[in-house]
């Protein structure tokens, strides 16, 4: 069975009340999780055993406030602030950091806070309560299109500035084959059937979405012009902030007057919608992709997160003069890499595309603008954006095009060498001990064979090193 996730716009659905009492909720998660985290360095620093106790954090005097909420989401918020922990120990995620209320925080709310009302066999009703045990009334209700038996045991309240969230998960029946085993099943084909079946994607900023098969997806007029639009208010009023703080001479980064706080909600406010629109051109350039894609959908291995780093500030040859390094051109790049959200729109294809039964492979994105795919050359030059003249063949073709076309090439050979499946663990080579190295010359000596020993093999730190003949 597969499981999907859905996730609603409760804002305007909630009244005052209960605006108050989900944000207790999150904000007391969120303290709970934050305190967690430092306990969890000294206790790592310390060599101590871990664990998902949260009792001395909800004693403390200076957090009082803690005892307002259901032990609960206390005790979620611990339980999963110790999975995120165990995980980065295990190398599958980074070590969990400290979130500020500027950013998006949340509540894992468990079968002891809710009921499900099933009101048909297509509908169901999540009723909220404001207790488990005391007073269990209800504070918020949703009607899902959902069956009540398909619906997760779980749910998760999120809140970003004034806008809350309602997240969870539902069984849609469907038994589905993960994206490994529908690559498996394809990679016996020769490399003809092959590149029938796939097709490469180039994803860029002029133009998000460029296939080999003719596909171009882009924002439209409008929605260019409104992102334009809110990037200029969004700015405007950055700046006036900043002048405000300057001349107000904050000791901190946070505002300190009602004029301050008033401007930060409304760049928080753009920065919403500006998120909204992307968010919402993905989710139609990902639907359109994963529709209109083959068997097999080739994807750049890109990393976002080194693309979009600041420019290095440069020395000259003496290292005393700072030198020109191009840095405003470079935000400038960054900012426009972002705003296609190349990353979101590649998180989006991939599950679409699953979902239809089509796999999706990665491949290595070096030199993909470069190389002149009919050649397979780099005897090449980029005059513009989307200009690539081959000097080898004297032959001009669109940049984009070529390097879909490049993608979709080299999904070919990863298929058939299995780079997508699990790479085998690096083997270590343990260094031998002495007692081995005796055993080892013991049983070279009585064959007639010479072997160095770890000893020998490895001089030692003290021991004079003979100058070359």
């Amino acid at each position: 069975m597969s499981t999907l996730g859905f996730s609603r716009d409760i804002s305007t659905s909630l009244s005052q009340h209960c605006v108050g009492v989900f944000s207790r909720w999150i904000g007391n998660s969120n303290v709970i999780r934050n305190q967690k985290i430092v306990n969890f360095h000294e206790d790592l620093k310390n060599k101590k055993e871990l664990n998902q106790s949260y009792s001395f954090i909800r004693n403390n005097k200076d957090l009082s406030f803690l005892k307002d909420v259901p032990v609960q989401i206390l005790r979620n918020a611990s339980t999963l602030v110790f999975r995120d922990v165990e995980a980065s120990r295990k190398g599958i995620r980074k070590f969990p950091k400290i979130k500020s209320r500027s950013k998006k925080r949340n509540c894992l709310i468990t079968k002891e806070l809710f009921f499900i009302e099933k009101i048909d066999d297509k509908f169901s009703r999540l009723c909220i309560y404001e207790h488990a045990k005391k007073e269990r009334k209800f504070i918020f209700s949703i009607l899902l299109p959902y069956p009540k038996d398909k619906l997760s045991n779980q749910f998760y309240l999120s809140r970003q500035g004034n806008k809350f969230r309602l997240s969870g998960s539902f069984d849609d029946g469907k038994k589905l084959p993960t994206n490994e085993q529908l690559l498996k099943e394809l990679s016996h084909l020769n490399e003809d059937e092959l590149s029938e079946l796939i097709t490469g994607v180039d994803r860029g900023i002029v133009r998000p979405i460029q296939t080999n098969r003719g596909l171009t997806l882009a924002y439209s007029i409008d929605e260019k012009a409104k992102l334009k639009e809110l990037g200029h208010k969004k700015a405007h009023h950055q700046r006036i902030l900043a002048r405000k703080k300057r001349n107000n001479k904050n000791k901190t980064k946070r505002c300190e007057s009602k004029k301050q706080q008033y401007l930060a909600d409304k760049i928080a406010k753009y920065d919403n919608k500006i998120a909204n629109i992307r968010d919402n051109a993905c989710h139609h350039w990902s639907k359109n992709l994963a529709e209109h894609s083959t068997k097999i959908l080739s994807l750049e291995s890109l990393k976002l997160k080194n693309m979009t780093k600041k420019s290095k500030p440069k020395r000259d040859e003496t290292g005393r003069k700072y030198v020109k390094n191009k840095a405003n051109a470079k935000s400038g790049l960054n900012r426009a890499l972002l705003n296609a959200s190349l990353g979101k729109l590649g998180t989006y294809t991939k599950y679409k595309l699953n979902c239809l039964e089509k796999a999706w492979i990665e491949v290595n994105p070096a030199n993909t603008s470069k190389i002149h795919f009919t050649c397979q050359g780099q005897n090449t030059e980029r005059p513009k954006q989307d200009t690539l003249i081959c000097h080898d063949c004297q032959v001009t073709v669109n940049a984009d095009d070529n390097a879909s076309d490049n993608i979709a090439f080299r999904a070919i050979k990863a298929i058939k060498e299995e780079t997508f499946s699990k790479k085998k663990p690096r083997q270590i080579k343990r260094k031998r001990t002495v007692v081995e190295d005796q055993s080892l010359r013991k049983k070279s000596e009585s064959v007639g064979v010479v072997v160095e020993t770890s000893a020998q093999q490895r001089p030692c730190a003290n021991a004079e090193i003979s100058p070359l003949i």
